[in-house]
């Protein structure tokens, strides 16, 4: 009977010590707000690939009111779509993610952890958006092989992504570099000559998205786990509490 009492204590003690480890990793692995995004990214691609085609489609047939229309329209949503990108996506992810996980209970691991109120991050954001302008660009001009775009995005998108994780990796999923690996893998394949081309565009959306779709829901997959035993650990630690 001692013996059964003095485990007791050790055991609780034990899972006391796993509790914040479990809810770090629980709140690390909330990652369906990257997947609204890249959902939001897709319908955004789409709603630009679509509204320009329309646009230039009516002005070859010479529909000048359905041109202007849908350039009209156009506009519009380039605007909202800055908007979006440079102010509103946070408080929007925010109020997405917090109705997405509204039945689990506020974890946090620090707002802030992580992240540093410096220049280096914007000045990294802008040499990223250059880098994409220059690869189309000079992709579209000529200038390397078009097939070749999605290899030559690794250059700059890969150490980019991985910036990223390391920058977010007190406060954000480990599963995320997933995302910069299967794309580097992806652009060594296609280097390589296996066959998995499927065109300019499509070489460079479908891994951007499908990728980052691979590692939020494989860190989502983990997070419902860690959710599981730090409720498991709770419900043991209050049952011994009350005996």
């Amino acid at each position: 009977m001692r013996d059964e009492m003095n485990r007791q204590p050790r055991g609780v003690n034990q899972d006391l010590k796993e509790l914040p480890t479990w809810a770090r990793r629980y709140a690390q692995n909330r990652t369906l707000p990257v997947v609204a995004s890249l959902v939001i990214f897709t319908v955004g691609s789409c709603m630009f690939g679509g509204l320009s085609l329309l646009t230039a489609w009516a002005y070859i047939k010479g529909i000048r009111l359905l041109a202007a229309a849908s350039m009209l329209v156009l506009c519009g949503f380039t605007a909202w779509w800055l908007w979006f990108s440079f102010i509103g996506a946070t408080r929007i992810m925010r109020s997405i993610s917090e109705r997405l996980y509204r039945g689990d209970g506020g974890v946090s691991v620090g707002a802030c952890a992580g992240i540093e109120q410096s220049r280096g991050p914007l000045l990294v954001g802008f040499v990223f958006m250059f880098c994409v302008f220059a690869s189309v660009g000079l992709g579209f001009l000529g200038l390397y092989p078009i097939r070749l775009m999605q290899p030559v995005s690794a250059l700059y998108a890969v150490p980019f992504l991985c910036y990223l994780g390391l920058k977010m990796r007190r406060i954000g999923s480990p599963f995320m570099f997933l995302w910069p690996g299967l794309y580097g893998i992806h652009a060594i394949l296609l280097v390589t000559g296996v066959p998995i081309g499927m065109g300019p565009m499509l070489d460079m959306f479908v891994p951007t998205v499908g990728y980052g779709l691979v590692a939020a829901l494989s860190g989502h997959v983990y997070g419902r786990f860690a959710l599981h035993r730090l409720r498991a650990l709770a419900a043991t630690t209050e049952t011994a509490e009350e005996v």
